[in-house]
Order: structure tokens, then sequence, then C-alpha cells
């Protein structure tokens, strides 16, 4: 936008899905607002300590609060798309590949294809859930973008990972109202970050009264007749156990850059053992004029 509408260039958007992004539709922005209603029902809880009288005359409403919540991220999309016509940049709703270095090809909503000339390429396609590990039933849970689609509030979820994405959900569930159950491989979450903040935000997570099952691996999901999940786990010594009746099981077990079946291979762009675009301290890629920013690049 800003290379359009300050210093005249002329510049096109191709995206395939809705526009702003991982952060915007499925990330940041419906996550933080998650998080407010969390925190508005922890402090409903905790008014009564401070003097306020407060009752709670119905249990919280999700699909209320999710219709609205979605409505805000619609509202954002619109926004970046008259933001785009505004600046006079040309937006394109399809799936882009590139060519070469300068050309790529956008496979459009109905399915026809347009090639796009273009002095200088910017990868900036971000990154989708990781898949799952190959274990029965599987396929029965949902990933972390599929956390927003939840339409009514879960009696019991079950979400197996230990980044910050599986924290968070941990933590909102349990707030609202749902019987959480981390599943972790080890004795603590957010294994990248001060192992104090590890031990101290697991035992306040533990206190708080989230269900963390420790060194444990799902070992295989099941549906039962009532539609219900059971997951099946092995600890750290090997023994099985489960927790059942579980209303959805989220799959949290980091993202993958999407990098496939754009073409970079084929017009020389390098990748890095992880999958990711490499690029240099100012996001250029190894083929002169393509540059990569954002997950895509595994930079941020």
């Amino acid at each position: 936008r800003m290379a359009s509408s300050k210093f005249g260039a002329k510049a096109m958007i191709v995206e395939a899905a809705r526009l702003g992004g991982t952060c915007v539709n499925v990330g940041c922005v419906p996550k933080k607002v998650t998080y407010n209603a969390a925190a508005i029902a922890e402090t409903l809880h905790e008014a009564k300590s401070y003097g306020f009288s407060v009752t709670e005359t119905a249990p919280f409403d999700w699909s209320t609060f999710k219709n609205k919540r979605d409505a805000y991220v619609k509202r954002l999309n619109g926004i970046y798309e008259r933001n785009l016509g505004n600046d006079k940049v040309e937006y394109l709703h399809g799936w882009g590949r590139l060519l070469s270095k300068n050309q790529v090809e956008v496979t459009l909503d109905d399915g026809s294809k347009v090639i796009v000339n273009a002095k200088k390429i910017l990868i900036a396609v971000g990154g989708r859930p990781s898949s799952p590990p190959q274990i029965p039933g599987a396929e029965l849970g949902i990933n972390s973008d599929g956390f927003f689609d939840i339409d009514k509030r879960p009696k019991k979820v079950a979400i197996i990972g230990a980044g910050y994405i599986a924290v968070e959900f941990a933590g909102m569930f349990n707030a609202l109202g749902t019987e959480t159950h981390l599943f972790i491989r080890g004795k603590t979450f957010l294994r990248h970050f001060d192992p104090m903040i590890q031990e101290t935000v697991t035992n306040e997570y533990e206190r708080l009264g989230v269900n963390l099952h420790k060194e444990s691996q799902a070992s295989k999901i099941e549906k039962d007749a009532n539609g219900k999940l059971t997951v099946t786990y092995k600890d750290a010594e090997g023994k099985e156990s489960s927790v059942s009746d579980v209303d959805h099981l989220i799959w949290a077990v980091g993202r993958t850059p999407m990098t496939k079946d754009i073409g970079l291979e084929e017009a020389g762009v390098k990748l890095t053992e992880s999958g990711h675009v490499q690029v240099d301290e100012y996001q250029n890629s190894s083929v002169e004029n393509i540059y990569a920013l954002g997950d895509v690049s595994g930079e941020v």
C-alpha cells in the first residue's frame, strides 16, 4: 500500500483466503478478543472479593460471543479491502504460483488463470497449522484454526501441544467454564521460554484447575456412539490411560510455512530444512528480485 500510495509504484496483492492473513483471521485478533472475554469472566469471579455484588443470571453465551467476534473480523477484512482500493493497489483473489523470478500465475476463484509480470515479488504467504501425528483417529481432532469455528461452549476439551497457542487456548477455555485437559510431552510447557516462566506458568495453570497431563503422548483417538471423543495416551513409563466425553480435541502442535506448491523451487528460491524461505537480514531470498517476509521466512 505504501509503495503505491506514497511512491507511485504499481502494486498488486494476490490472496487466496481472507485479507489480513493469519493475525486478523485466525490469530492475534480473534484470539485477543477471546482472551478479553476470558479476562472478564475471571474478573466477575473475583468481583466479590473486591466488594462488588455481581450475580450472573445466565452462563456465558459462547454463540453470541462468536457471532460478534466473527463480525468484528469481517469488518476488518472490509477495511483492508477498502484501503487497498483507496491506495490504488490491484487485488486478485486467487492462488499464486511463481513461474520465474518476474512472473506469477494466479488461479482465480472461477478456475481461470492470469499471468502477472512484476519487477519485484514479495512472498508473504504465512503458515498453516502443522499436521497431527499419524495415530489412529487423529483426523477426529481439529487444528488450531478450527478453534475459531467452535460455535457453542464445549463442556470438555482436550488440547495437545505445549507451545503458546496450546497454552493460550487452555487458559481461555478454562476461564470460560470448560473442563480443560492439556497434554504435553515434557514436565512443563512453553519449552522455548525462560525456565522460570515455564515453571511459574505451569504451576499457575494447575492451581487454576487446568488438567495437565505431563510427559504424555496421545496414542489413539476414538469417537463414541454419542459423538464424544476418547483420547488415549501414554505416560513417560508407557502406561496407557484415557480421557473420555471430550467435545473437541484440538491439535496445537506448531505451524508450517506455506511454501509448498507455489513454485518456489522451480524459480530457484532456496528453502531451509524446516521449509522456510531462506533470507538474509534484508529479506532477500536466494533469487534476485524475490523477497520473503513474516512467518514464511521463519525470521519473526
